[in-house]
Protein backbone atom coordinates (compact mmCIF):
# COMPACT_ATOMS: atom_id res chain seq x y z
CA UNK A 1 0.00 0.00 0.00
CA UNK A 2 1.40 3.41 -0.94
CA UNK A 3 1.18 6.29 1.49
CA UNK A 4 -0.54 9.49 0.45
CA UNK A 5 1.74 12.51 0.15
CA UNK A 6 1.69 14.94 3.10
CA UNK A 7 -0.65 17.89 2.88
CA UNK A 8 0.43 21.49 3.27
CA UNK A 9 -1.21 23.33 6.18
CA UNK A 10 -0.80 26.70 7.95
CA UNK A 11 -0.02 26.85 11.69
CA UNK A 12 -2.74 28.56 13.73
CA UNK A 13 -0.12 29.90 16.16
CA UNK A 14 2.77 31.22 14.08
CA UNK A 15 0.93 31.39 10.71
CA UNK A 16 3.79 29.49 9.05
CA UNK A 17 3.24 26.60 6.59
CA UNK A 18 4.08 23.04 7.59
CA UNK A 19 3.61 19.54 6.17
CA UNK A 20 0.94 17.30 7.71
CA UNK A 21 1.43 13.56 7.31
CA UNK A 22 -1.76 11.80 6.30
CA UNK A 23 -3.16 9.76 9.18
CA UNK A 24 -6.41 8.95 10.87
CA UNK A 25 -8.03 11.43 13.24
CA UNK A 26 -8.20 15.19 13.38
CA UNK A 27 -5.40 16.98 11.51
CA UNK A 28 -2.91 19.08 13.42
CA UNK A 29 -3.70 22.79 13.66
CA UNK A 30 -0.20 23.81 14.79
CA UNK A 31 3.27 23.08 13.48
CA UNK A 32 5.70 20.79 15.37
CA UNK A 33 7.64 23.77 16.76
CA UNK A 34 4.55 25.44 18.23
CA UNK A 35 3.30 22.12 19.56
CA UNK A 36 6.62 21.53 21.34
CA UNK A 37 6.56 25.08 22.71
CA UNK A 38 3.05 24.50 24.05
CA UNK A 39 4.24 21.37 25.84
CA UNK A 40 7.17 23.24 27.38
CA UNK A 41 4.88 26.06 28.45
CA UNK A 42 2.55 23.59 30.17
CA UNK A 43 5.43 21.93 31.99
CA UNK A 44 7.33 25.13 32.82
CA UNK A 45 5.04 28.17 32.93
CA UNK A 46 6.98 31.39 32.23
CA UNK A 47 7.79 33.90 34.94
CA UNK A 48 5.66 36.93 34.11
CA UNK A 49 6.87 39.15 36.96
CA UNK A 50 9.32 41.20 34.86
CA UNK A 51 7.12 41.63 31.73
CA UNK A 52 4.14 42.59 33.89
CA UNK A 53 6.31 45.14 35.72
CA UNK A 54 7.57 46.47 32.36
CA UNK A 55 4.01 46.98 31.09
CA UNK A 56 2.80 48.55 34.33
CA UNK A 57 5.71 51.01 34.46
CA UNK A 58 5.37 51.86 30.77
CA UNK A 59 1.68 52.62 31.32
CA UNK A 60 2.50 54.80 34.34
CA UNK A 61 5.13 56.75 32.38
CA UNK A 62 2.72 57.22 29.48
CA UNK A 63 -0.08 58.35 31.79
CA UNK A 64 2.18 60.89 33.47
CA UNK A 65 3.41 62.26 30.15
CA UNK A 66 -0.12 62.55 28.75
CA UNK A 67 -1.09 64.49 31.89
CA UNK A 68 1.88 66.80 31.40
CA UNK A 69 0.94 67.28 27.75
CA UNK A 70 -2.62 68.21 28.74
CA UNK A 71 -1.25 70.69 31.27
CA UNK A 72 0.93 72.23 28.56
CA UNK A 73 -2.09 72.62 26.27
CA UNK A 74 -4.19 74.20 29.01
CA UNK A 75 -1.39 76.62 29.89
CA UNK A 76 -1.19 77.80 26.25
CA UNK A 77 2.33 76.50 25.76
CA UNK A 78 3.94 77.27 22.41
CA UNK A 79 3.08 74.97 19.54
CA UNK A 80 6.72 73.89 18.92
CA UNK A 81 6.98 72.72 22.53
CA UNK A 82 3.69 70.84 22.20
CA UNK A 83 5.06 69.04 19.15
CA UNK A 84 8.25 68.29 21.07
CA UNK A 85 6.13 66.64 23.78
CA UNK A 86 4.07 64.73 21.21
CA UNK A 87 7.30 63.23 19.88
CA UNK A 88 8.16 62.02 23.38
CA UNK A 89 4.67 60.55 23.71
CA UNK A 90 5.15 58.60 20.49
CA UNK A 91 8.31 57.06 21.92
CA UNK A 92 6.48 56.07 25.10
CA UNK A 93 3.64 54.51 23.11
CA UNK A 94 6.25 52.38 21.34
CA UNK A 95 7.66 51.32 24.74
CA UNK A 96 4.18 50.34 25.93
CA UNK A 97 3.56 48.41 22.71
CA UNK A 98 6.82 46.49 23.12
CA UNK A 99 5.98 45.62 26.73
CA UNK A 100 2.49 44.44 25.76
CA UNK A 101 3.85 42.31 22.88
CA UNK A 102 6.44 40.68 25.14
CA UNK A 103 3.82 39.86 27.79
CA UNK A 104 1.38 38.53 25.20
CA UNK A 105 3.95 36.27 23.59
CA UNK A 106 5.03 34.84 26.95
CA UNK A 107 1.39 34.15 27.75
CA UNK A 108 1.09 32.18 24.53
CA UNK A 109 -0.89 34.67 22.44
CA UNK A 110 -0.39 33.95 18.70
CA UNK A 111 0.83 36.70 16.43
CA UNK A 112 -2.50 36.67 14.64
CA UNK A 113 -4.45 37.67 17.77
CA UNK A 114 -1.87 40.37 18.64
CA UNK A 115 -1.87 41.85 15.14
CA UNK A 116 -5.64 42.03 14.68
CA UNK A 117 -6.37 44.92 17.12
CA UNK A 118 -3.41 46.86 15.67
CA UNK A 119 -4.78 46.46 12.12
CA UNK A 120 -1.53 45.01 10.76
CA UNK A 121 -0.61 41.62 9.40
CA UNK A 122 0.93 39.02 11.77
CA UNK A 123 4.03 38.89 9.57
CA UNK A 124 4.53 42.65 9.75
CA UNK A 125 4.13 42.70 13.54
CA UNK A 126 6.51 39.77 13.97
CA UNK A 127 9.15 41.50 11.84
CA UNK A 128 8.71 44.75 13.75
CA UNK A 129 9.13 43.09 17.16
CA UNK A 130 11.73 40.36 16.90
CA UNK A 131 13.09 39.00 20.18
CA UNK A 132 16.25 41.05 19.71
CA UNK A 133 14.30 44.29 19.15
CA UNK A 134 12.06 43.63 22.17
CA UNK A 135 15.09 42.96 24.37
CA UNK A 136 16.86 46.16 23.30
CA UNK A 137 13.78 48.36 23.62
CA UNK A 138 12.73 47.11 27.06
CA UNK A 139 16.32 47.07 28.37
CA UNK A 140 16.77 50.72 27.33
CA UNK A 141 13.44 51.66 28.94
CA UNK A 142 14.44 50.00 32.24
CA UNK A 143 17.80 51.76 32.21
CA UNK A 144 16.20 55.15 31.60
CA UNK A 145 13.75 54.58 34.46
CA UNK A 146 16.21 53.10 36.97
CA UNK A 147 19.04 55.53 36.16
CA UNK A 148 17.37 58.75 35.01
CA UNK A 149 19.44 61.57 33.61
CA UNK A 150 19.62 64.20 36.42
CA UNK A 151 19.32 66.94 33.80
CA UNK A 152 16.34 65.37 32.03
CA UNK A 153 13.66 67.33 33.89
CA UNK A 154 15.33 70.61 33.08
CA UNK A 155 16.73 69.80 29.66
CA UNK A 156 16.09 72.58 27.17
CA UNK A 157 14.09 71.49 24.13
CA UNK A 158 15.34 72.36 20.65
CA UNK A 159 15.83 76.04 19.89
CA UNK A 160 12.57 77.90 19.55
CA UNK A 161 10.53 75.46 21.66
CA UNK A 162 11.15 76.83 25.16
CA UNK A 163 8.21 78.12 27.12
CA UNK A 164 7.92 79.78 30.56
CA UNK A 165 4.68 77.88 31.16
CA UNK A 166 6.04 74.33 30.89
CA UNK A 167 4.14 72.09 33.30
CA UNK A 168 5.57 70.61 36.47
CA UNK A 169 6.50 66.99 35.72
CA UNK A 170 6.32 66.05 39.38
CA UNK A 171 2.51 66.29 39.60
CA UNK A 172 0.32 63.37 40.65
CA UNK A 173 -0.80 61.37 37.60
CA UNK A 174 -4.42 61.17 36.55
CA UNK A 175 -6.52 58.62 38.45
CA UNK A 176 -8.30 55.77 36.70
CA UNK A 177 -12.12 55.75 37.04
CA UNK A 178 -11.93 52.79 39.41
CA UNK A 179 -9.39 54.36 41.76
CA UNK A 180 -11.29 57.65 41.64
CA UNK A 181 -14.53 55.94 42.69
CA UNK A 182 -12.76 54.06 45.50
CA UNK A 183 -11.17 57.32 46.66
CA UNK A 184 -14.60 59.00 46.78
CA UNK A 185 -16.05 56.24 49.00
CA UNK A 186 -12.93 56.30 51.16
CA UNK A 187 -13.30 60.07 51.60
CA UNK A 188 -16.94 59.69 52.64
CA UNK A 189 -16.08 56.91 55.08
CA UNK A 190 -13.25 58.86 56.74
CA UNK A 191 -15.39 61.97 57.16
CA UNK A 192 -17.85 60.00 59.31
CA UNK A 193 -15.19 59.51 61.98
CA UNK A 194 -16.20 55.84 62.18
CA UNK A 195 -14.05 52.78 61.87
CA UNK A 196 -14.28 50.58 58.80
CA UNK A 197 -16.15 47.98 60.87
CA UNK A 198 -18.71 50.50 62.12
CA UNK A 199 -19.44 51.76 58.61
CA UNK A 200 -19.60 48.19 57.33
CA UNK A 201 -22.12 47.24 60.02
CA UNK A 202 -24.36 50.18 59.10
CA UNK A 203 -24.07 49.25 55.42
CA UNK A 204 -24.85 45.55 56.09
CA UNK A 205 -21.58 44.32 54.55
CA UNK A 206 -18.58 42.61 56.10
CA UNK A 207 -15.68 44.70 57.37
CA UNK A 208 -13.23 42.89 55.06
CA UNK A 209 -15.43 43.58 52.02
CA UNK A 210 -15.79 47.23 53.03
CA UNK A 211 -12.02 47.51 53.34
CA UNK A 212 -11.52 46.06 49.85
CA UNK A 213 -14.08 48.51 48.43
CA UNK A 214 -12.40 51.65 49.79
CA UNK A 215 -8.99 50.30 48.75
CA UNK A 216 -10.19 49.82 45.18
CA UNK A 217 -9.78 46.02 45.22
CA UNK A 218 -13.52 45.39 44.74
CA UNK A 219 -16.17 47.24 42.77
CA UNK A 220 -19.53 47.01 44.60
CA UNK A 221 -22.98 46.81 43.07
CA UNK A 222 -25.11 49.96 43.03
CA UNK A 223 -27.29 48.55 45.79
CA UNK A 224 -24.27 48.35 48.10
CA UNK A 225 -23.14 51.83 47.04
CA UNK A 226 -26.54 53.17 48.08
CA UNK A 227 -26.20 51.55 51.51
CA UNK A 228 -22.68 52.91 52.02
CA UNK A 229 -23.72 56.41 50.90
CA UNK A 230 -26.69 56.33 53.31
CA UNK A 231 -24.43 55.22 56.18
CA UNK A 232 -21.87 57.95 55.37
CA UNK A 233 -24.31 60.75 54.53
CA UNK A 234 -23.12 60.87 50.93
CA UNK A 235 -24.90 62.23 47.86
CA UNK A 236 -25.86 59.49 45.43
CA UNK A 237 -25.94 61.85 42.44
CA UNK A 238 -22.28 62.69 43.06
CA UNK A 239 -21.36 59.01 43.16
CA UNK A 240 -23.39 57.79 40.20
CA UNK A 241 -21.13 59.06 37.41
CA UNK A 242 -18.02 57.80 39.19
CA UNK A 243 -19.58 54.36 39.67
CA UNK A 244 -20.73 54.15 36.05
CA UNK A 245 -17.27 55.20 34.81
CA UNK A 246 -15.65 52.50 36.97
CA UNK A 247 -18.03 49.94 35.43
CA UNK A 248 -17.06 50.71 31.84
CA UNK A 249 -15.00 48.09 30.02
CA UNK A 250 -11.42 48.95 29.03
CA UNK A 251 -12.23 48.32 25.34
CA UNK A 252 -12.00 51.77 23.67
CA UNK A 253 -14.67 50.73 21.14
CA UNK A 254 -17.19 49.87 23.86
CA UNK A 255 -18.69 52.84 25.67
CA UNK A 256 -21.83 52.37 27.75
CA UNK A 257 -21.98 55.87 29.18
CA UNK A 258 -25.39 57.53 29.20
CA UNK A 259 -25.91 60.41 26.75
CA UNK A 260 -26.04 63.94 28.13
CA UNK A 261 -29.57 65.13 29.04
CA UNK A 262 -31.29 66.99 26.24
CA UNK A 263 -32.84 69.64 28.53
CA UNK A 264 -30.37 72.34 29.54
CA UNK A 265 -31.54 72.42 33.17
CA UNK A 266 -31.11 68.66 33.53
CA UNK A 267 -27.69 68.85 31.88
CA UNK A 268 -26.60 71.59 34.27
CA UNK A 269 -27.62 69.55 37.30
CA UNK A 270 -25.87 66.48 35.89
CA UNK A 271 -22.74 68.50 35.11
CA UNK A 272 -22.43 69.92 38.62
CA UNK A 273 -23.14 66.53 40.20
CA UNK A 274 -20.43 64.92 38.09
CA UNK A 275 -17.98 67.70 38.92
CA UNK A 276 -18.67 67.39 42.65
CA UNK A 277 -18.13 63.65 42.31
CA UNK A 278 -14.68 64.28 40.84
CA UNK A 279 -14.04 66.76 43.67
CA UNK A 280 -15.04 64.08 46.18
CA UNK A 281 -12.78 61.54 44.48
CA UNK A 282 -9.87 63.95 44.99
CA UNK A 283 -10.66 64.02 48.75
CA UNK A 284 -12.29 67.46 48.57
CA UNK A 285 -9.12 69.60 48.65
CA UNK A 286 -9.23 73.12 50.10
CA UNK A 287 -10.12 75.74 47.52
CA UNK A 288 -6.88 77.61 48.08
CA UNK A 289 -4.90 74.43 47.37
CA UNK A 290 -7.04 73.85 44.30
CA UNK A 291 -6.44 77.37 43.06
CA UNK A 292 -2.68 76.89 43.51
CA UNK A 293 -2.84 73.62 41.56
CA UNK A 294 -4.47 75.60 38.75
CA UNK A 295 -1.53 78.05 38.80
CA UNK A 296 -3.72 80.84 40.24
CA UNK A 297 -5.56 81.19 36.92
CA UNK A 298 -9.00 81.29 38.55
CA UNK A 299 -10.44 83.04 41.60
CA UNK A 300 -11.69 81.39 44.77
CA UNK A 301 -15.13 82.85 44.08
CA UNK A 302 -15.34 81.10 40.69
CA UNK A 303 -14.22 77.80 42.21
CA UNK A 304 -16.77 78.06 45.02
CA UNK A 305 -19.67 78.96 42.70
CA UNK A 306 -18.70 76.23 40.24
CA UNK A 307 -18.54 73.48 42.85
CA UNK A 308 -21.65 74.78 44.59
CA UNK A 309 -23.61 74.54 41.35
CA UNK A 310 -24.42 78.16 40.57
CA UNK A 311 -21.86 78.76 37.80
CA UNK A 312 -20.60 76.98 34.69
CA UNK A 313 -17.23 78.37 33.53
CA UNK A 314 -15.84 78.25 30.02
CA UNK A 315 -14.29 74.96 28.98
CA UNK A 316 -10.61 75.94 29.52
CA UNK A 317 -11.40 76.66 33.18
CA UNK A 318 -13.38 73.43 33.55
CA UNK A 319 -10.60 71.43 31.88
CA UNK A 320 -7.94 72.86 34.20
CA UNK A 321 -10.19 72.27 37.22
CA UNK A 322 -10.85 68.61 36.37
CA UNK A 323 -7.18 68.11 35.55
CA UNK A 324 -6.14 69.62 38.92
CA UNK A 325 -8.53 67.16 40.60
CA UNK A 326 -6.70 64.29 38.84
CA UNK A 327 -9.75 63.54 36.68
CA UNK A 328 -10.11 63.17 32.93
CA UNK A 329 -11.47 66.34 31.30
CA UNK A 330 -12.57 64.56 28.12
CA UNK A 331 -15.08 62.50 30.13
CA UNK A 332 -16.86 65.63 31.33
CA UNK A 333 -16.87 67.59 28.09
CA UNK A 334 -20.17 66.15 26.68
CA UNK A 335 -22.00 67.22 29.85
CA UNK A 336 -20.38 70.64 29.77
CA UNK A 337 -21.40 71.12 26.13
CA UNK A 338 -25.02 70.27 26.99
CA UNK A 339 -25.03 72.47 30.10
CA UNK A 340 -23.07 75.51 28.93
CA UNK A 341 -25.12 78.67 28.54
CA UNK A 342 -23.07 80.08 25.67
CA UNK A 343 -23.88 79.99 21.99
CA UNK A 344 -23.15 76.44 20.72
CA UNK A 345 -21.51 77.87 17.62
CA UNK A 346 -18.91 79.54 19.85
CA UNK A 347 -18.08 76.49 21.97
CA UNK A 348 -15.71 74.98 19.45
CA UNK A 349 -13.36 77.94 19.66
CA UNK A 350 -12.39 80.48 17.00
CA UNK A 351 -12.75 79.40 13.42
CA UNK A 352 -9.77 79.76 11.10
CA UNK A 353 -9.80 80.45 7.40
CA UNK A 354 -8.77 77.60 5.11
CA UNK A 355 -5.65 79.57 4.23
CA UNK A 356 -4.34 79.14 7.75
CA UNK A 357 -3.58 75.50 6.90
CA UNK A 358 -1.61 76.27 3.81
Amino acid sequence: MTLAPPSRRTCAKCNQPFLQQMRRGRPNSTCPSCKAAARRKHLNPPDLALPEADLNEAAEDLNRSVSDFLAAVQQHTSTPLLLYRIKDLQQMVEDAEAAAIRLGRLQGDPWKSLAQPMNVSPERLRKKWTEDKLDRRLHRRRNNRDHPDPTARHRTPPEGTTSPTAPDTGRIPTMTPRTQFASALSCLQRQTGQTIKETADESSVSASYMSRIVNGARLPSWDIVERIAHACGGNLTELRDLWEAAQRPPDPHTDNRSPAPSRREDAQRAFHAALRGIYLGANRPHLWALRHAMHDTVTISVLARTLKGSHIPDWPVVGRLVFALHGRPADLRPLWQAAHEGNPSDQDGPRLAAGAFG
